[in-house]
């Protein structure tokens, strides 16, 4: 990760030490819960002394950006950590305050509740209905969770903290280098759990944008590649090679479609917020709560879907939606300094209330 941290430039508050064991900050998950996890630790680092836990061969000692990871040990096969007699080896002494998990991760949980015994555990993820558990057993005493994402807290031990989703201001000043000038465009994200690569054509719901809107620019990303779509006929194919690229080519959009919003916060609905462009996602996903507070559409059809794109033809109902939900994106996801603040306050409470 990039050395730039949340909150760099503002005065450091030490409230002691804390563990964080976390599969995602070796790509165990999907892309978007580690880059949380990360925005995460980084900010933790602005208030506490940060132990970085991962799998891996103990011998293996690398930097990763501002921090050092402790390596415990290769998993067995099949296991996301190892066991604990020989994680328990690494883990360097304490006292720790907390002991940080990624949610879901049971292994995680119960190695926790092992090598740190009598340390407040606590889970990132996001807030859903019913009990959190890291270890995932049904008599499990419910783990408090550090909430990411906008949905309902449902309990008093769902902490909402926001994030700190980062985007490049410059991205608004030039065009994708391989798509160039070519006027208002529609950018597409594809379905991209499962996708097919992208030279292999688009999914039955795009082709029916392109079959609707056809006289009008739509940009198609999947699978790490772009392809310029005019009167169903593609006229220029890219790649995607980078955030950078991405964020170029949300900033200059007229609107986005997000198909497939992403399952802990919606990361590129928030991106294209944070820019100012207006956003349609289907219902049901974390990009509910954006909808629910007015800052963008949502659909249960195709037949919706075509309304809605068009109910952003108009100027006006585009800069309101765009104005409103990037007022939230960066009330919760773009200010660094609040994140930190948030976090710190949360994590106090877990760890007082213990």
């Amino acid at each position: 990760m990039s050395a730039e941290r949340p909150g760099d430039g503002a005065p450091r508050v030490e409230r002691g030490r804390i563990a964080v064991l976390s599969a995602s900050w070796t790509g165990w998950a999907h892309e978007e819960r580690v880059a949380a996890v990360r925005s995460v630790v980084a900010a933790l680092s602005r208030s506490y002394d940060v132990d970085l836990l991962v799998a891996g061969s103990p011998g293996h000692v690398a930097g990763d950006g501002a921090f050092d990871p402790i390596r415990l040990g290769e998993p067995p096969r099949g296991a996301r950590w190892p066991p604990p007699e020989v994680a328990g080896r690494q883990v360097p002494s304490g006292p720790h305050r907390a002991v940080v998990v990624d949610e879901g991760d049971e292994e995680a949980g119960a190695l926790a509740a092992t090598v740190l015994p009598g340390v407040p555990v606590v889970a990132v993820g996001a807030a859903t209905d019913g009990e959190h558990s890291a270890t995932g057993t049904p008599t499990a005493r419910p783990v408090p969770l550090l909430s990411v994402d906008l949905g309902d807290p449902g309990g008093p031990d769902v902490h909402p903290v926001g994030l700190y989703a980062r985007v490049h201001p410059d991205a608004k000043e030039h065009h994708h280098q391989a798509i160039g000038p070519i006027g208002p465009y529609l950018l597409v994200l594809g379905d991209r759990p499962g996708a097919v690569t992208y030279e292999e054509g688009p999914s039955d719901r795009v082709r029916w944008l392109l079959a609707r809107f056809a006289g009008r620019h739509l940009v198609v990303v999947e699978a790490a590649g772009a392809i310029v779509w005019r009167s169903r006929s593609a006229v220029n194919v890219f790649r995607v090679h980078s955030r950078m690229d991405l964020w170029r080519l949300i900033a200059r959009a007229t609107a986005t479609v997000d198909l497939c919003p992403g399952s802990l916060f919606a990361r590129e609905c928030v991106e294209s917020l944070r820019y100012g462009v207006p956003v349609i996602a289907p219902a049901g996903s974390r990009f509910d709560a954006f909808v629910a507070r007015g800052g963008g559409l949502s659909f249960t059809n195709t037949a919706e879907l075509f309304a809605c794109v068009e109910a952003l033809d108009d100027e006006e109902s585009r800069r309101r939606l765009g104005t409103a939900g990037g007022a939230i994106a960066d009330e919760w996801y773009g200010k660094a300094e609040a994140f930190v603040a948030r976090l710190a306050a949360a994590l106090d409470k877990v760890i007082d209330r213990t």
